[in-house]
């Protein structure tokens, strides 16, 4: 039996014309089947159409998810729950060419996972705009410089695999974001892919769910695929908010200098005053940012809501701050010591700069996890 999953938000309009034809399309290929759509409790009440679409049609059924949310964890929902031995991944808004269905099932009989391409032969991105396309090449790029990818096409939404990939690799899949089938493709090396073109239709009804939301969580997922064996995807996020923080710092740093004087002065009293302040200026400022970044994205589950809980938060994170801060100073005192003393002719207005970076990178594993527990811990 084939399974056909269609993950849903707002497409009401698009079944009421793609379920009959989905329908039409396999019987008259004679392929037994069944189709979950799986919906996550659109306004539109997708689910409540397609259930009474059901009730006619025992081939079709509707999973309706309260809480759960995003494109990938409803795929897997709906995998979880198939009945059939072949399972497909289809958008609902008919931009897929359903008509390539029986030959991606014939091909499986020599393959793990067939991929409904547009870069093959015999596809294309028809009359999808510009813009549209240059952000699908990239993101395709993109996967194929982080991860050991043998498709043409991994930004598709659109493919087959047989259930005994997706029995294998279940335990090990993290539903991040939107693209499901690189995560497939990432958890199971070796798996034998194969490619069906089709041309790329335009959406008729409803608005692309594409958005700066989107395109964020496919670089996380992407990251995470890779890394993800090394770092968790928060301390991802941590580590981006605490990369953009290392600028904050060194241009608080830069500010303060403007305002105090020249950087490094002849003045042995003062010497290592001035840096000092410096780097604690440029330190306090990037906390204030970091902890409104991580508060609004790395820690969005346990954020810090209403005026008191947010400033009792910033107190917290002041505090996990300061013990970094001392490994942060301590790594700069000692590296712009021996900087100053072995290369005395080395450009003595960046010594400081590098000598700070190093302590902030040493410093932000250790934030991490106490932010974790202490700040945002339950």
């Amino acid at each position: 039996m084939f399974t056909l999953i269609l993950p849903t938000y707002n497409e009401k309009d698009n079944l009421k014309v793609y379920l009959p034809k989905l329908e039409s399309s396999f019987q008259k290929n004679k392929i037994k089947y069944e189709i979950i759509v799986v919906d996550d409790d659109s306004p539109d009440e997708t689910w409540k159409w397609v259930k009474e679409y059901s009730e006619k049609n025992p081939n079709v059924r509707v999973i309706r998810r309260i809480k759960d949310r995003g494109l990938s964890s409803a795929v897997i929902t709906g995998m979880a729950s198939a009945k059939g031995d072949v399972l497909g991944v289809m958008d609902a808004d008919m931009q897929h060419d359903e008509s390539i269905i029986p030959k991606m099932i014939e091909e499986l009989s020599m393959y793990d996972l067939i991929v409904g391409s547009r870069k093959t032969e015999g596809g294309s991105y028809g009359e999808m705009n510009f813009i549209r396309r240059v952000i699908s090449h990239g993101a395709t790029l993109l996967a194929k410089i982080l991860l050991p990818i043998n498709t043409t096409d991994p930004m598709s939404g659109f493919f087959i695999l047989k259930k005994e990939v997706f029995e294998k690799s279940k335990e090990k899949l993290n539903p991040l974001g939107f693209k499901i089938l690189l995560e497939f493709l990432a958890k199971n090396p070796g798996i034998k892919v194969g490619e069906v073109g089709y041309s790329f239709r335009k959406r008729e009804f409803g608005e692309t769910k594409l958005s700066g939301t989107v395109m964020q969580q496919y670089i996380l997922a992407l990251l995470d695929l890779r890394f993800g064996s090394y770092f968790s995807v928060q301390f991802i996020k941590y580590g981006i908010i605490g990369f953009l923080g290392v600028f904050v710092n060194l241009f608080g740093q830069w500010i303060y200098n403007e305002f105090s004087g020249n950087f490094i002065t002849h003045n042995a009293d003062s010497k290592l005053i001035l840096p000092s302040s410096a780097v604690a200026f440029g330190f306090e400022i990037s906390v204030i940012s970091n902890y409104i970044l991580n508060n609004t994205w790395t820690f969005s589950d346990q954020r810090k809501r209403g005026i008191f809980p947010f400033l009792f938060g910033l107190i917290k994170f002041n505090f996990v701050s300061l013990v970094g801060f001392l490994i942060q100073y301590s790594c700069w005192f000692f590296l712009f010591q021996i900087f100053t003393n072995l290369f005395p002719n080395f450009i003595p207005a960046l010594v400081p700069y590098l000598a700070n970076l190093v302590g902030i990178v040493v410093a932000t594993v250790s934030n991490y996890h106490l932010n974790r527990s202490f700040t945002w811990g339950k």
